[in-house]
Formats: structure tokens, C-alpha cells, sequence
């Protein structure tokens, strides 16, 4: 086990067991790193990126199944997506399909 003054290897120079040995903590699915606050300069840059990608988006309103928002929410959270995401997805991927 290598000591805090000891630097580790970067990844991509590690053979296949140490990056194995590296990274075994991630192959257990109880596995929960503790929440690491975003620094200044991070939640700046985070609230610029907000801003821009908001002044790309309009907003639109519209009537939709309860079941089929429900499906959708539920997707989306287990996809790591919005639900404007799946939606913008699931749009783009209707018109750009060759008509049959």
C-alpha cells in the first residue's frame, strides 16, 4: 500500500493487475464515495454552463399520458438523464430516421 507521500501511478502507465488492484473499490456495488463539494472556481464554471445551455433551450408546454411521463421521469432518472433530455433525444432520433 503506497503512503500519502508516495504519488500513484497514473492509469494509463499501470499494467493490467495494478489497475485491476487500483480500482477493485469500484466493482462492488455497495460502493459510495463520500460527496466532494464543488470549489469556486467549479460551481462558476457549472452556473455558466447553466446559464448557456438555458439561452439554447425554449420552453414548451404540453399535454402528455400520465403513464407515458411517469416512463419517461423513471427512464431518465435511471439513464442519469432529464426528462427534457430523453424527450430532445427521442425527437431527434424521429427525424433523422430514413422514412421507411
Amino acid at each position: 500500500m503506497k503512503t500519502k507521500e508516495q504519488k500513484q501511478k497514473p492509469y494509463w502507465e499501470m499494467t493490467t493487475e495494478e489497475l485491476a488492484d487500483a480500482t477493485k473499490a469500484f466493482d462492488d456495488p455497495n460502493y459510495n464515495p463520500p460527496a466532494v463539494k464543488p470549489t469556486a472556481s467549479q460551481r462558476k464554471q457549472l452556473q455558466q454552463w447553466r446559464s448557456k445551455r438555458a439561452d439554447a433551450r425554449s420552453r414548451l408546454i404540453l399535454s402528455l399520458d400520465k403513464t407515458l411521463i411517469e416512463q419517461t421521469d423513471n427512464y431518465a432518472a435511471n439513464h442519469g438523464m432529464t426528462f427534457a433530455d430523453v424527450v430532445t433525444d427521442a425527437l431527434q432520433r424521429f427525424i433523422h430516421k430514413p422514412s421507411a
